[in-house]
């Protein structure tokens, strides 16, 4: 690519000085070296910038085959001891401050940025001046224009016939200027086509070596957000499991006496189950089960719309546990139901705390299982929240799992009828992108879908994401999407249609002060 730029950079330079050579007169050279120096410019802070981009991410794929090749080491660390991964300075201090903020997040357990975050088609625009660049065809143009009406008006301005003399010179002059306009005009129409030409045969160049790193990056360098998620919680369970069998050997469990004998735990259980549950039922008393909320987003704007509260487990001596540790242990014994009203009593208190203080408050999503469907009374649970803590049916959504209308529909259906009545929004979470089993259900009137992107593998195949979205438009319903992981996603999504949505691309789940923050400012 580098040999066929500089070449068509060449040919160019050299047609402006063909054009400068047979200009007509010197108004003509001067606009022929105005246009020349624009060009020049546009070489050396756009042309010149895209193509070492484009060397960089030929470099930095090499790279990834080196750190693949290299033995007993896993590909990040290999990644970490090469120092310029693409030989080109702007991307390589990108791609520092990528690396340094993945290292502190794999240190901390985070998941990981994507890399599509830090090196995009924005990003690079931005510091080879694109938006300066794109003005160059219109201002060589203008520049041709520009000599085409001097040429006229230096034609016409001394016209006179009152002798032939006269009559002779005016013509003369009147073709000179005709003259000096077509050829100042033709040039910058030329000079204009062939910069435009040059520059966007460059970027489509960069922008086709981006994708095809970013893709080798993805598959080789960074794991999906779902395997980061299943290893942590993987490396998480095993910690957890092993400090509580030690307290336990130790005597250090905190078994209660308030539990009056009808502790779950006391029940037979073996394993995790037997360990975790006094340990559960402690924090419930002492208020260690907090919620987080992740922000949902306009897609277009970026602006919150919305959140999902997500229970989270504050122990006093592990940190804060994942739900994959503690929730399966709940459904398996039949507490999940004690939880999730704990849950939802503190999101309503939350909710009237931002009125009280003069916040208005966004839509905050609650989620209900088909457990709770059956264990008890939702509607007349969240009318009692409603009244004791005065807050309005809209600033909550009701999310029921997908399952509860697959599983048991008839309550399922009972229940959301019943919650729409009293004022409530109801989504269906965790939708996979099958209509024909929800529409095998009758009755669903719930007033969004939420298409789980992990569950549909959209990703694999995009034009089955494009038919769920026309489907959705053909059915009138409104369908928002969650598990958001990469900028491709978003992208594609926005093409698709929609709106709404949240994922760790986005924002991951964040504590309650932390939400605040960004719902003040209206952004993440």
């Amino acid at each position: 690519m580098r040999r066929l730029i500089y070449t068509f950079m060449a040919l160019i330079l050299i047609t402006g000085i063909v054009l400068m050579a047979y200009a007509p007169d010197s108004i003509s050279t001067v606009f022929i070296v105005l246009m020349e120096g624009i060009l020049v410019a546009g070489g050396l802070f756009g042309i010149l910038p895209a193509v070492q981009f484009y060397h960089g991410f030929e470099t930095g794929m090499e790279n990834i085959d080196h750190a693949l090749s290299m033995p007993s080491q896993s590909t990040w660390a290999a990644m970490l001891q090469i120092d310029e991964f693409f030989h080109q300075r702007t991307m390589d201090e990108i791609f520092t401050d990528y690396r340094a903020k993945v290292q502190a997040q794999r240190e901390s357990g985070q998941v990981l940025s994507d890399i599509d975050e830090f090196i995009n088609e924005e990003s690079l625009a931005l510091r080879s001046w694109q938006n300066v660049i794109h003005q160059i065809p219109g201002s060589l143009t203008g520049l041709g224009l520009l000599g085409t009406f001097i040429g006229l008006i230096m034609g016409i301005r001394n016209i006179g016939f009152s002798t032939v003399s006269a009559a002779l010179t005016s013509v003369q002059a009147l073709l000179g200027g005709i003259q000096v306009a077509f050829y100042t005009s033709i040039a910058g129409l030329i000079l204009s086509l062939a910069f435009n030409i040059m520059y966007r045969i460059a970027w489509n160049m960069v922008l086709r070596n981006m994708g095809l790193f970013t893709e080798e990056f993805h598959q080789n360098i960074i794991p999906t957000v779902d395997e980061q998620l299943r290893y942590r919680e993987h490396k998480e369970i095993k910690q957890i499991t092993d400090l509580l069998e030690k307290m336990s050997k130790g005597g250090a469990l905190p078994f209660s006496a308030a539990d009056g004998g009808n502790n779950p735990a006391a029940a037979p259980a073996t394993g995790k189950e037997q360990t975790l549950m006094p340990q559960i039922l402690q924090g419930l008393r002492t208020g260690e089960f907090v919620f987080y909320l992740q922000p949902r987003f306009d897609l277009n704007s970026r602006k919150v719309v919305g959140a999902e509260a997500l229970v989270r487990w504050n122990h006093g001596k592990l940190g804060t546990v994942s739900p994959a540790e503690f929730i399966p242990v709940l459904e398996k014994n039949g507490s999940i139901t004690k939880l999730d009203k704990h849950i939802w009593e503190q999101v309503c208190a939350a909710v009237r705390r931002w009125i009280d203080q003069g916040i208005r408050p966004v839509p905050l999503s609650i989620n209900v299982t088909k457990t709770d469907i059956l264990a008890m009374d939702i509607t007349e649970f969240f009318t009692e929240m409603l009244k004791k803590y005065r807050i309005p049916p809209r600033s909550l959504e009701i999310e029921i799992a997908e399952n509860a209308y697959l599983q048991c529909p008839e309550a399922a259906i009972e229940t959301e009828e019943k919650l729409r009545q009293a004022g409530f929004r109801v989504a269906i979470d965790g939708f996979d992108g099958d209509y024909m089993a929800l529409q095998a259900i009758e009755d669903i009137k719930a007033d969004l879908l939420k298409l789980d992107l992990r569950r549909c593998n959209a990703a694999a195949n995009p034009n089955s994401l494009r038919g769920m979205f026309e489907q959705a438009r053909k059915l009138q319903i409104n369908l928002a999407a969650e598990g958001i992981e990469s900028m491709e996603q978003m992208t594609l999504l926005r093409k698709c249609g929609c709106t709404e949505g949240q994922g760790f691309y986005l924002s991951k789940p964040m504590s309650l002060e932390e939400f605040e923050k960004i719902m003040n400012e209206g952004k993440a």
